[in-house]
């Protein structure tokens, strides 16, 4: 196989890990912030009326970051079966994550050297 083509794949594959671990810890803040303000606003004396818009708004942040992550599987699912068709990974089996510890994205647009 190429070697740039190996290269680029590798660095999608852990590209598309990193993405997926920051939207499950973005969903985990959202959750500890909708807690932190309720708890909050009990602590202050307030009425949840007043924390409500609050959770209200995380709550749909964290929806977002919902769908988000079932978009970002159904890419992970679908550059996986490009590498197949192009014969990258078969037969092998996938890295532990320690491998998706960084990505080389040098070689890659701008956008995804951002992620």
């Amino acid at each position: 196989m190429n070697t740039q083509l190996t290269r680029t794949g590798t660095d999608i594959g852990i590209l598309l890990n990193r993405l997926e671990a920051q939207l499950t810890e973005a969903f985990a803040i959202c959750s500890q912030l909708a807690m932190a303000s309720t708890t909050f606003g009990g602590s202050a004396g307030l009425t949840p009326r007043i924390a409500q818009p609050v959770v209200q708004e995380l709550g749909g942040a964290m929806a977002a970051i919902a769908q988000a992550q079932g978009h970002a599987i159904a890419a992970h699912r679908s550059a996986e079966r490009i590498g197949k068709f192009v014969g990258f990974g078969d037969g092998l089996p996938k890295p532990d994550e320690a491998f998706f510890a960084g990505a080389d994205g040098s070689h890659l647009s701008v956008v995804a050297q951002a992620a």
